[in-house]
């Protein structure tokens, strides 16, 4: 899985690292301090224009009056369209990188479930940081009913180290007392393979758990949209109250189609050998293949879908991940091995998490493990449920 809600890398994304990672020329850098969707940010941006976006025009202070004048005729345009990958890669080629991510920020949080989801999120950061293990326990009994289901990331037996089999998070859980399990799809089998392996055991799961909640990570994601998706009738997926998915490769990733072509084909199935993995993950990862999948899945409605995503600038890239982050920036705002709109669903909640990568890798993770889940319940027993 990458560093999900652990701090620990992913085998896909590491072995992608191998071709990716020769990185392009460096960017501008302008130093950037604001507020955005409940977060604080302390960076260095690509333009001068993003700093202003984040700084100046989106708390309403307009000093710029060309810069103003240039965001207002961009927002009257994309602020009307989707929030997908190909209307962030046009805004990305319009202005910047950096900008295009603010925009996602900003236009994330203006929905009002996502504010009311990102605003909690961070409340309950702060609680567990005041009250430790006691407001753990308070999280704890308020889950007493719940079956935490977890889906493992790639390669997960292979590389344990990696954290792609959840281990961290079980570990943690466990002790709180939580229940949990981990579903044991193939670490190498293909999407397809692994969603009829979770489809299988959601359907004997929901018949002893009648309050179940899904959690998966990269391309555990996949096979889980998969699963509920398309292979799980609705009315046997009734167990089934929440799905939580951390940096989903729900639709692919640019890496899988880059790899795809010559000469980085050659580069890739031989890295995959060398490794131990499978070069059959490329295709199979492709935006191509999963994007038309995707297309295709209807998600019961009753199902809460909350998208937990990392969000990195620039200025936020760490070395292990800048390579294909600059391979991936000109299609639009990533997270350094997908594009950010591809991990939403529709009619799911966001969280964002700005200076995050697909890695996760945050001293504050563990607190983050619980906060998540105490938001998920947060929305699952509120009044409007």
């Amino acid at each position: 899985m990458k560093r999900k809600v652990s701090g620990t890398s992913c085998s896909l994304a590491s072995v992608l690292l191998l071709l990716f990672s020769f990185g392009c020329a460096s960017v501008p850098r302008y130093e950037v301090r604001g507020t955005l969707a409940d977060q604080a940010i302390s960076t260095t941006v690509d333009s001068e224009l993003s700093k202003y976006y984040l700084e100046h025009y989106l708390r309403s202070d307009r000093i710029n009056r060309e810069y103003d004048q240039a965001i207002d005729r961009a927002l009257t345009i994309w602020d009307r369209r989707p929030l997908d990958s190909d209307s962030l890669g046009q805004l990305t080629q319009e202005f910047s990188p950096d900008f295009a991510t603010l925009y996602f920020v900003s236009r994330v949080y203006q929905d009002p479930r996502n504010r009311k989801a990102q605003d909690a999120f961070h409340a309950h950061v702060a609680a567990l940081r005041k009250g430790g293990p006691r407001e753990v326990f308070r999280i704890t009994e308020r889950f007493a009913g719940y079956l935490i289901v977890f889906v493992p990331g790639y390669a997960y037996e292979k590389d344990p180290a990696t954290g792609a089999d959840f281990a961290r998070q079980r570990h943690l859980m466990t002790q709180a007392g939580f229940k949990n399990v981990l579903i044991q799809t193939e670490e190498l089998g293909t999407v397809e393979k692994n969603a009829g392996i979770i489809a299988s055991e959601m359907l004997r799961l929901s018949e002893k758990h009648r309050r179940i909640i899904l959690v998966s990570t990269s391309k555990g994601g996949t096979e889980v949209a998969l699963a509920i998706g398309k292979l799980v009738p609705p009315e046997r997926l009734e167990g089934v109250k929440a799905w939580i998915s951390i940096g989903g490769l729900l639709r692919g990733t640019p890496s899988a189609d880059q790899a795809l072509r010559w000469p980085k084909s050659w580069l890739a199935r031989t890295a995959f050998f060398l490794t131990g993995h499978r070069g059959e993950v490329i295709e199979d990862l492709s935006t191509k293949k999963r994007r038309e999948v995707f297309a295709q899945l209807q998600f019961p409605e009753r199902i809460l879908m909350l998208q937990y995503v990392g969000v990195p600038l620039s200025g936020q890239i760490a070395e292990y991940v800048k390579g294909r982050y600059d391979d991936l920036k000109s299609l639009g705002p990533n997270d350094g091995l997908t594009l950010l709109a591809d991990e939403l669903v529709e009619g799911g909640v966001v969280i964002t998490d700005v200076g995050l990568d697909h890695y996760y890798s945050d001293p504050e993770i563990d607190l983050k493990t619980f906060a998540l889940t105490s938001v998920v319940l947060d929305l699952l027993e509120g009044p409007n449920r």
